[in-house]
């Protein structure tokens, strides 16, 4: 099954896109499935990277502490990640997601966010050009 624990298919998300059947399943189990309530923050700001998450519907907003105060940098939703930055650069969290509405996610922790870059090339090189794209961005907004 193209599934995580909960029967949930992740191979129509974009990010899944390009992987094979094998490196589907194991892709699977490597996350949890959670429901989020709207106005829950995902991630916080300078806090410790702990998990990658991916949107499988519903929708985030994404702000950053700039000298002008908070702003917005980011909507998300459906098939949209975050939480790679930190993970890649073993720092902290770069911004802050709130639910917008409902969500239903996909968790992977950092050891999980690992071993998926290393048994899927399709989906790190993803996860890296949107990591890059985004540190970019955030300079410009800061």
């Amino acid at each position: 099954m193209l599934a995580s624990t909960n029967a949930l298919r992740i191979d129509d998300l974009e990010l899944f896109a390009g992987c094979t059947r094998a490196e589907l399943e194991q892709l699977g189990a490597l996350t949890t499935y959670l429901r989020i309530p709207e106005g829950q923050v995902l991630i916080r700001e300078g806090s410790p990277a702990k998990e990658f998450v991916v949107i499988v519907s519903g929708s985030a907003r994404v702000t950053r502490q700039t000298d002008h105060g908070v702003v917005e940098v980011a909507q998300v939703g459906r098939g949209d990640f975050l939480g790679e930055m930190g993970l890649l650069a073993g720092s902290t969290r770069t911004a802050t997601a709130t639910a917008t509405t409902d969500l239903v996610v996909l968790v992977s922790s950092v050891g999980e966010f690992r071993t998926m870059m290393e048994i899927a090339p399709s989906v790190a090189r993803k996860i890296r050009q949107a990591s890059l794209a985004r540190s970019t961005g955030f300079d410009i907004a800061a």
